[in-house]
């Protein structure tokens, strides 16, 4: 079996992402840190599913509750974090979509909790001025539609921003209620 060394470098590029996720995590608050630390598990066992050639399947399950996953550390860390019974009901969403996703072979399926994840990240991090937030939201929802096009080399790239994105420390926040608006404390 002869393997193509991109799809290789992307999926070590992932899960060297994880892993430097889950150190980058250590600072943070626990309710973002567990949910960022999730998702890192997730997506470093996406990438050796990927090496493996079970990419195409575990991308339906893991995919959207890494996402979800993913979205739930950011209202944490930039908004406020939610209640247990919506975080639970979340988790178990987007669980429940990938595995529907994996049993029907409807790609669709997992790619709307990611699309959601995706979105509540790019407002959560727009909430807080954070632009690589932002545009680490974009990454995860370009890896959806990647994922969704076959492009699994490119998914893995756009996972592994996105995830990087997310866990680096934000190093400037407006302090003027100008720049933040009237809706953040």
């Amino acid at each position: 079996m002869a393997f193509d060394s991109l799809p290789l470098i992307a999926a070590v590029a992932l899960f060297g992402a994880s892993v430097a996720a889950w150190v980058l995590a250590a600072p943070l608050r626990s309710a973002s840190r567990l949910y960022l630390r999730f998702a890192a598990m997730l997506l470093a066992a996406l990438s050796v599913t990927c090496l493996a050639g079970l990419g195409d399947v575990a991308a339906l399950f893991l995919l959207p509750l890494a996402s979800a996953s993913l979205a739930l550390s950011s209202l944490a860390r930039f908004a406020q974090p939610l209640r247990s019974f919506p975080t639970t009901a979340a988790l178990v969403t987007s669980l429940a979509c990938g595995l529907a996703a994996m049993l029907s072979g409807i790609w669709i399926l997992a790619l709307m909790p990611v699309a959601l994840a995706a979105l509540v990240i790019v407002a959560a991090g727009m909430n807080s001025m954070a632009l690589v937030a932002a545009l680490s939201g974009v990454a995860v929802f370009a890896a959806g539609l990647a994922a969704l096009q076959d492009a699994q080399t490119g998914a893995l790239l756009f996972l592994a921003a996105g995830l990087l994105g997310l866990s680096r420390p934000q190093l400037l926040r407006s302090t003027s209620k100008a720049w933040r608006g009237t809706a953040v404390p």
